[in-house]
């Protein structure tokens, strides 16, 4: 009995470090295999398709990809290995198909004639309505017509004299002044409060907080997004505004990213007319725990999170 559950207690023990291991083995796949994503763009005017976009996404060789192409199918599509788990365009037909049905129905019970007796009777009634509602208010503007003459002939205005003018003239200029003054007042003190909030913002800017959040929150980020940036660019584009002078700032400004973009991206000027056109392919990957490592470092920074209730005012 005893060597029966030792044996049984044996196996679970087997099961329990063989589920252990498979989720901290696939826990170590996630944090650090990477998923590696192409870009391919293509744009040429003459053809039927002007423009076509494909983006496609794979993880674990291919374990699961994801794909997005434009406009020659233009949907979503991820796989799981070779069985397709979401693809967008079935999904938009199931519901298109679910919201027609119900459109159907909806028209359908909409359209059902209604019975001929019961619609003259309605309009017979709406006639009715409709004549008393013209008689009543023809009798209401004929009293408000003879109640308006009484009461201008009761109350016809009084000419005022010269004095009362002079009098209501500067108490009208004075209120003016007197608004003139408020105004005036409301302005300086917002600008007072505008110069108060910018030396506060200035001394945070100042402050030792700052700079310790700043150096170290930038450079984790600088580090995620050169991770996260394309290994690989190649692309030709032919660009043209239709006016020289702009186009030539166009290539300006390629001279001055040149360091950046170096042989990888070739740009043919048009001088001649207004057009864009090319190819461009990126390649890259991103790493889950590169993410999770910025994420973690920057949310439980102190100075960050002290520089966050400063600028809120939550702290002195």
């Amino acid at each position: 009995m005893l060597s029966v559950l030792l044996m049984i207690l044996k196996v679970l023990g087997i099961i329990i470090l063989i589920l252990l291991g498979t989720i901290l083995t696939f826990a170590l796949l996630v944090l650090f295999v990477p998923v590696r994503y192409r870009i391919m763009v293509h744009r040429k005017t003459q053809e039927e398709i002007p423009i076509s976009v494909k983006i496609k996404a794979t993880w674990f060789w291919h374990v699961i990809n994801a794909v997005f192409s434009y406009p020659e199918a233009a949907f979503l599509r991820v796989r799981l290995f070779c069985f397709t788990i979401f693809r967008s365009d079935k999904a938009n037909d199931a519901t298109e198909s679910s919201e027609d049905k119900e459109k159907k129905k909806k028209v359908s019970e909409a359209e059902l004639p209604a019975s001929k007796p019961l619609v003259q009777e309605q309009e017979h009634e709406k006639e009715a309505v409709s004549q008393a509602e013209n008689e009543s208010e023809t009798v209401g503007e004929k009293q408000f017509g003879a109640d308006n003459r009484k009461h201008k002939k009761n109350h016809a205005p009084k000419k005022k004299g010269l004095l009362s003018k002079f009098v209501e003239f500067f108490r009208k200029l004075w209120s003016v002044i007197k608004n003139i003054k408020y105004t005036i007042l409301k302005i300086c003190d917002k600008i007072k409060h505008i110069v108060k909030n910018i030396q506060y913002y200035v001394k945070i800017i100042q402050s030792d907080t700052f700079q310790r959040a700043w150096a170290v929150c930038s450079r984790q980020v600088f580090s995620l997004l050169k991770s996260i940036s394309p290994r690989k660019i190649r692309g030709s584009v032919l660009i043209g505004t239709g006016d020289p002078a702009s186009t030539g700032q166009i290539l300006a400004v390629y001279g001055m990213l040149y360091p950046l973009l170096g042989n990888h991206i070739d740009i043919v000027p048009d001088f001649e007319q207004q057009i864009i056109e090319g190819d461009l392919y990126v390649k890259g990957k991103i790493t889950v725990f590169k993410a999770l490592k910025t994420a973690w470092i920057v949310y439980f920074n102190k100075d960050l999170r002290r520089l966050i209730k400063l600028l809120k005012r939550e702290a002195a």
